[in-house]
């Protein structure tokens, strides 16, 4: 039994050394009217960059700030099925407190990367 457990307990160590974790993804979208949203880091989100995907931001939960050991305006990895959202985004948002394991997507209405969620993700801080 002890045996059992001290591997258990290796197995967990070693999945938390990586920094991976899995989590569920959804996309959220800017507010209605002119000037958009301002994120929890400050930045104002360009309603025209974003139609144009020329920024990548998310938000996480407030648990995954800890468990990855990110701040604002730090950089994460995406990996999952969905090719189009695979690769680096930043992080610029935190999540409702009550959310756990979670990811926000910041995509534009009408996004064209076929992105139907909640999904599975594989994250990390990027190093």
């Amino acid at each position: 039994m002890r045996k059992i457990l001290f591997l258990l307990a290796l197995l967990i160590v070693s999945l938390n050394a990586s920094g991976q974790v899995t989590v569920t993804a959804t996309k959220y979208h800017p507010g209605m009217g002119g000037a958009g949203w301002v994120t929890a880091s400050g930045s104002r989100i360009d309603n025209n960059k974003l139609k144009n995907y020329e920024i990548k931001w998310v938000a996480l939960s407030h648990d995954l700030f800890k468990k990855l050991g990110v701040r604002m305006g730090d950089d994460v990895i995406i990996e999952c099925s969905n090719k189009n959202l695979n690769g680096v985004w930043i992080v610029k948002d935190k999540m409702a407190p009550r959310l756990r394991n979670h990811i926000d997507i910041l995509l534009p209405r009408g996004d064209k990367m076929n992105f139907h969620g909640p999904i599975k993700v594989q994250i990390r801080k990027k190093s």
